[in-house]
């Protein structure tokens, strides 16, 4: 993820300056060249940690670094192709994510990809807002994203009814954790429709992720404590390196 992220990163220079986001590489503060030498050296130690696992999760990871160079890479570049875009991150977050964690403990299955179902389109509806905001930019640079294609009401609707869809199959499969997350975000998914403003789209975007993870520290406490350390050191790292106040929790 860390290494697809960079690279991903590397190909929206030029539509990360226009819409004043991600400014590390627009702004010149990490050259592109030890961008570069860094997601080489994640590639390799994730795959060096993935040893010990099972062929079925190599092949997933494998699938994984696949379509990471595919949605951001010439000449396939899905991010800047309508529905691509929306279905490469929905796949690649919602049914492969959801899987590497499935083989760890039990085989791929039939039932693997329908317990995936509403991480498919959960984040589906959170990545059609997080390229809303992004539009001016992106067609600046000739990318042409689902929420350009569609346009910014149709793409607010297209979001909350994926929403729904996946609280619809948390509620059958009942998957609690996935389906709670869902009912957190709604009301903003709902409020940025109806209002067509970016302050609920941002939080539409916000609010869910930290309540997943939340919960997911309750089930599995050992996941506090890390979260606790990382997000106060990422906090002093760029307090000290960059002097602005990141992450924030929403």
């Amino acid at each position: 993820m860390g290494g697809v992220y960079i690279l991903n990163q590397i190909t929206d220079i030029k539509s990360d300056k226009i819409n004043k986001k991600l400014y590390l590489l627009p702004g010149g503060y990490i050259s592109v060249k030890y961008a570069y030498l860094e997601m080489i050296i994640l590639f390799v130690i994730a795959f060096v940690l993935a040893i010990p696992f099972s062929r079925q999760f190599k092949i997933i990871l494998l699938a994984s670094l696949a379509l990471g160079i595919l949605y951001s890479s010439q000449p396939f570049k899905f991010k800047a192709r309508p529905f691509i875009d929306l279905l490469s991150n929905s796949f690649g977050y919602g049914i492969l994510a959801f899987s590497l964690g499935w083989v760890t403990g039990n085989p791929l299955s039939k039932k693997t990809f329908l317990f995936a179902l509403p991480y498919f389109f959960a984040v589906g509806a959170v990545f059609i807002n997080t390229t809303i905001p992004d539009i001016e930019g992106d067609r600046k640079a000739n990318q042409v994203t689902t929420s350009i294609f569609i346009g910014e009401k149709k793409a607010y609707l297209l979001s909350t009814s994926l929403l729904f869809i996946s609280l619809g199959f948390s509620i059958y499969l009942k998957d609690w954790l996935c389906g709670i997350a869902c009912l957190g975000a709604m009301p903003f998914f709902i409020l940025a429709l109806l209002k067509n403003d970016l302050k609920n789209c941002f939080l539409s975007i916000r609010i869910g992720a930290p309540i997943l993870v939340i919960l997911v520290g309750i089930k599995f406490l050992w996941f506090i404590p890390l979260l606790v350390v990382l997000f106060f050191g990422l906090k002093a790292y760029y307090k000290k390196r960059f002097n602005i106040m990141y992450p924030k929790i929403i």
